[in-house]
């Protein structure tokens, strides 16, 4: 490999790790173009440097794509697909980059493109050895929420059920990806009508949240919000009203990073609490809003 690459590589990927919080975005781009100008001069004279380039391609697709200049990451990842595209034993690579263009077209509305591309890199991720259980798992919700948002909900269903499986198998119950997935696949069953089954899984992601993070968290509050409507439209409206209160009384634990949802919860429990007639409590819950500025 170029000493370039041997000193810049690791930098640039730092920076990005870092999210831009000790570099400005005009500083990473400068760095990105220069890798990918250098590994171009390179590649003229050693054929071997073509993983140079396409690592550079690749970590510039992803700056471009951190910040929303999605035409112009979607040109880094195909071309460095198509470098690496029909080489063998370069999977890994491939997988990845084709998860990175999913994304792109997933971000910019192409569900079409976006859906071909998740499933390119599943496929190609699924031969590796360890197995990126994370990375698929991952890739899987992705296309889930496609599959949802077009009505077409047994493939949903299935890849959702496929992230929380192999979540659930490689790193238990009471891990935060499995805790998401298990969210994530209760709201996919409550937006269908089925309740029962939207009720387990938001329970075992309640279970899980408040062992990883306590009651006190927005992670544990929200999956207490979603149970909460979960139980009202079951007929449990006791148990729902008291999930919502646990629900508002965690986002309140930090309304600097949950104002948002708790608003959002706060005007379910409100419409619960309205279509029960209950003025006394719609009252007392304006009072609790207005106290922390959210009216």
């Amino acid at each position: 490999m170029p000493t370039i690459f041997k000193s810049c590589l690791p930098k640039l990927e730092k920076l990005l790790g870092k999210l831009l919080v000790d570099a400005s975005p005009d500083d990473l781009r400068d760095l990105a173009d220069d890798l990918v100008k250098k590994a171009r001069a390179e590649l003229e004279t050693d054929l071997l440097s073509k993983q140079d380039l396409v690592e550079g391609l690749e970590l510039r697709g992803q700056l471009h794509r951190y910040l929303g200049e999605l035409e112009k990451a979607r040109d880094d990842y195909a071309e460095a697909l198509s470098l690496f595209r029909e080489i063998r034993d370069a999977d890994e690579i491939v997988g990845r980059i084709c998860a990175g263009l999913a994304g792109v077209y997933d971000l910019s509305g192409e569900s079409f493109k976006a859906k071909s591309y998740y499933e390119e890199a599943i496929q190609t991720l699924k031969v590796l050895d360890p197995l990126p259980v994370g990375d698929i798992a991952e890739l899987n919700n992705n296309l889930a929420f496609i599959y949802e948002s077009e009505e077409e909900y047994d493939s949903a269903e299935t890849c959702f059920l496929d992230a929380l499986k192999s979540c659930y198998e490689e790193f238990g119950s009471n891990h935060k990806k499995t805790a998401g997935y298990y969210n994530n696949v209760g709201s996919f069953y409550f937006k269908l009508g089925h309740d029962e089954q939207s009720g387990k899984m938001h329970g075992e992601a309640l279970k899980a949240r408040v062992i990883l993070y306590g009651e006190s968290h927005f992670e544990s509050a929200q999956s207490y919000a979603n149970l909460a409507l979960v139980l009202v439209r079951s007929g449990k409206v006791v148990e729902g009203l008291a999930h919502f209160e646990k629900a508002l009384a965690g986002f309140e634990s930090d309304l600097k990073v949950s104002a948002c949802d708790y608003q959002i919860v706060a005007a379910n429990y409100r419409d619960v609490l309205e279509s029960m007639g209950d003025e006394k409590a719609v009252g007392v819950l304006d009072q609790r809003l207005a106290k922390n500025g959210l009216v």
